[in-house]
């Protein structure tokens, strides 16, 4: 069984390394870049970017020395340093309730990883969240897919090269 895993390993090493000297080749061959076409997409001026943001820092300066306001509050009072912020521009880095991780981690990943006990730890620190509870199930699903099939496959290969001595 160990010369088997250990040809197994080495050819799929090879096979691995063979695949990214590939796909380096192509890379190489398909991207050629002069160096004015470098420069001109690297060279930026700091005072641009600055001068870009300057209405943003406006308003953030504004906020944090103002704790007790808020963005819709400034929205109410339709104040000027709104002019050209919109509010949908931060929509997919707002968190909402549905949104909300156990620990930061993705709610599949917590099924996928730990199983059933994954799920029960997204349920318990999601305050019971119906849509996170129920990734993590499928997560939980997945994960015993695979290691099902893993197992499955590694039983058939130990079992294929076995030798049997009486």
């Amino acid at each position: 069984m160990k010369k088997f895993l250990f040809k197994s390993l080495s050819v799929s090493l090879a096979l691995l390394l063979l695949n990214m000297q590939s796909f380096a080749f192509n890379l190489k061959s398909t991207v050629d870049f002069t160096s004015t076409e470098i420069e001109a997409t690297t060279d930026f001026n700091d005072s641009e970017i600055y001068e870009a943001f300057a209405d943003i820092s406006t308003l953030d300066h504004y906020l944090q020395t103002n704790e007790d306001k808020t963005y819709s509050d400034l929205e109410l009072e339709d104040s000027s340093m709104l002019a050209g912020v919109s509010s949908t521009t931060t929509l997919p880095l707002s968190s909402s309730a549905s949104d909300e991780l156990a620990l930061g981690i993705p709610s599949f990943l917590w099924g996928c990883v730990f199983g059933i006990v994954g799920v029960l730890v997204v349920y318990l620190m999601t305050d019971e969240n119906k849509d996170q509870t129920k990734k993590a199930f499928f997560g939980c699903i997945a994960g015993s897919l695979i290691g099902t099939v893993l197992y499955v496959v590694v039983f058939a290969a130990a079992a294929t090269t076995a030798t049997t001595t009486y």
